[in-house]
């Protein structure tokens, strides 16, 4: 069950999406997703037929048909989202209209047997009573270079894998289909359903963490590339020279601006006796301590011509900040907003930039998102 490549294998996901919030009749969904009115009658009516939408009663309103609004049945199906960590494993059980049902926390180790351990966590969920029957899919969000059409995890330098078959096996042990991407693509997913596409249909997520990753969205289409290898934005060069990188390079996005590649420069610098953690690093901004908010404006800078570059190749309004390092933002911001509006070039209106609250939970959130979509996509 690869993730739905077209936009009209996402329409069902994107009603029920849409719905989550409040009841809304076909008229409005239609005019809100931008469809035909008997495109949506097809995909509600097949929604209703699986038990996922009920119709309310008939609202009047002046001369005409009554409007039927529709809602969600929330409960009708689970979806399981997992993020996989180098030490622990994140899951997220959510309902129908994205909200959650629960969380978990697992311990994980990469190097010891992965399939037998996400097999047994996944396991532990479906044998709930009161859920476990329910679920659609299980969704898994890996860091790293990920070809979901084949389940392989080509290079995640950070889990220590390489052309590791990690969805093949994990199906076959399990009775729902089970599908795996890069972490960044599947929370791309989310925003496009819950988020960030609900005003826009081309936008950039801009992940920003342990790495630095950008999922891209176009005609409402998460774009993927070849064998899954689009979205690796941290690899962007910034020029000769430069940090080495976990990619082995040097000189790239993700070896000025991920945490580790922060901290070690703070350490280059003087700054401080030992690389602080992110948190740590926060906090010395924040005290206004000496050089480190130049350091952060300055990665922002970097971050920021990066940024603008793929502005100017695709021409996207939108972009989304995610991840750890969402909590530095009030310092990349300065050098970031700088580059960006010296970088995009004039034919293209101003970058709308929103800040996503974020924890450890919100790649999990996203692979169960991917769920979602690819289990409707039909």
């Amino acid at each position: 069950m690869p993730p739905p490549p077209y936009r009209e294998d996402l329409v069902k996901a994107e009603i029920l999406a849409m719905l989550g919030p409040r009841p809304l009749n076909r008229s409005q969904i239609a005019a809100r997703l931008g469809l035909g009115a008997a495109t949506v009658t097809e995909h509600t009516r097949r929604l209703i037929e699986l038990g996922f939408l009920r119709e309310l009663p008939p609202q009047v309103s002046g001369r005409g048909r009554p409007k039927v609004p529709l809602e969600v049945v929330p409960d009708a199906a689970y979806t399981l989202g997992l993020r996989v960590h180098p030490d622990h494993l994140r899951g997220v059980l959510t309902r129908l209209d994205g909200s959650e049902v629960a969380r978990l926390t697992r311990p994980f180790s990469p190097g010891a047997d992965p399939v037998r351990q996400l097999a047994e966590v996944c396991e532990e969920v479906l044998r709930d009573p009161a859920t476990g029957s329910r679920v659609l899919g299980i969704g898994l969000a890996v860091p790293g270079v990920i070809d979901p059409g084949t389940g392989t995890v080509r290079l995640s330098p950070r889990m220590g894998w390489t052309d590791l078959p990690l969805q093949p096996p994990l199906a076959a042990r399990l009775p729902v289909p089970v599908l795996i991407d890069n972490d960044t693509r599947a929370s791309t997913t989310g925003e496009l359903l819950y988020g960030t596409g609900r005003d826009h249909d081309d936008f950039l997520v801009l992940a920003i963490g342990d790495g630095v990753g950008m999922g891209i969205v176009l005609g409402r289409r998460v774009h993927r590339g070849p064998d899954g290898v689009a979205g690796e934005f941290g690899h962007v060069p910034t020029g000769p020279g430069g940090p080495t990188c976990v990619c082995g390079r040097r000189g790239c996005v993700d070896a000025y601006v991920a945490d580790y590649a922060l901290a070690a420069e703070a350490v280059a610098r003087g700054l401080v006796a030992a690389p602080p953690p992110l948190e740590g690093l926060r906090r010395l901004a924040a005290e206004n301590a000496p050089g480190v908010r130049e350091l952060l404006a300055e990665a922002g800078e970097i971050l920021g011509r990066a940024v603008a570059g793929v502005v100017n190749v695709l021409a996207v309004r939108a972009l989304t900040v995610i991840g750890e390092s969402h909590v530095l933002w009030p310092y990349l911001a300065p050098g970031f907003h700088r580059a960006v509006d010296e970088g995009i070039i004039a034919a293209l209106p101003g970058l709308e930039t929103t800040i996503r609250p974020w924890d450890d939970s919100g790649h999990a959130r996203g692979a169960a998102s991917l769920v979602l979509a690819a289990s409707l996509a039909s």
